[in-house]
């Protein structure tokens, strides 16, 4: 089996892209082939050749323009190439539709299981990331964090709470790659604003004690999340992103399919 073959995670799929820029195929501002081609070149799906689009643009690589396409910056003897090595091989759509599936049904069963003094808490959160609005990045992501791990601490279930801190802090807190995204892109008011929103009709189920809206209102923070991710990532014009189409359609019970 090739080496192609054995390696489909963004990472390594990113190092081979490298690989071909600096192997002067490519000259400096030269446009690079579409999403579609590298995943069918690399046999991987569109969803990993964004994360590693990603990776290339966080390290100076390469240039995504809206509409236009991947753009190769400039010489391999002109870039000054920052090192991101993931502690995880876990990329970050594959990690957002883990947790939709996983915290969305946490979230369902907490939702007959919290406690009042467990809903005050989660409101406090609330409030204090409110307030950091337009502050301190670093704290609004520690209490967006501290937000989901109470939601799959009220569950009782060690083995839900135990999922539930494994996925973050094996990905978003040692993975290079989120903490590049989280200074860069993730953390713009806008986006605050809409975490900010998502956890406030998270909240709201709970306290309502109703199971389906809350698996429905973590379902869809995750996707604005996804979503997001994937404007950073935004390489063709008309890309529909057919595999995270596909995937909400299959696994959200909620997830209605356009009208032609």
């Amino acid at each position: 089996m090739d080496k192609v073959k054995n390696k489909r995670r963004y990472y390594d799929i990113g190092l081979q892209i490298e690989e071909m820029l600096f192997s002067g195929i490519f000259n400096a501002g030269e446009r690079l082939p579409s999403e579609r081609e590298l995943s069918e070149r690399f046999e991987t799906s569109r969803a990993t050749i964004r994360e590693a689009i990603i990776m290339l643009e966080l390290k100076g690589l390469v240039v995504v323009k809206q509409g236009a396409g991947i753009f190769f910056i400039d010489s391999p003897e002109k870039v000054t190439s920052r090192t991101i090595v993931p502690q995880s091989d876990i990329g970050p759509f594959e990690l957002l539709q883990a947790r939709q599936l996983i915290e969305s049904n946490i979230a369902a069963f907490a939702a007959t299981q919290i406690k009042f003094n467990e809903l005050r808490e989660l409101k406090s959160v609330v409030n204090q990331q409110e307030q950091e609005l337009g502050g301190d990045s670093q704290k609004f992501e520690a209490l967006d964090q501290q937000f989901h791990m109470l939601i799959a601490e009220s569950t009782q279930n060690r083995v839900l709470i135990n999922q539930a801190v494994d996925m973050w802090s094996s990905v978003r807190t040692t993975n290079p790659l989120w903490k590049e995204l989280n200074s860069q892109f993730l953390h713009e008011d806008t986006l605050k604003n809409q975490w900010l929103n998502d956890h406030k009709a998270i909240l709201a189920a709970l306290q309502k004690r109703s199971a389906d809206e809350a698996r429905h209102a973590v379902w869809q923070h995750l996707e604005n999340s996804k979503r997001q991710l994937m404007k950073i990532a935004n390489i063709e014009a008309g890309d529909t992103g057919d595999d995270d189409y596909f995937f909400a359609m299959s696994f959200d019970p909620d997830f209605n399919t356009p009208e032609a």
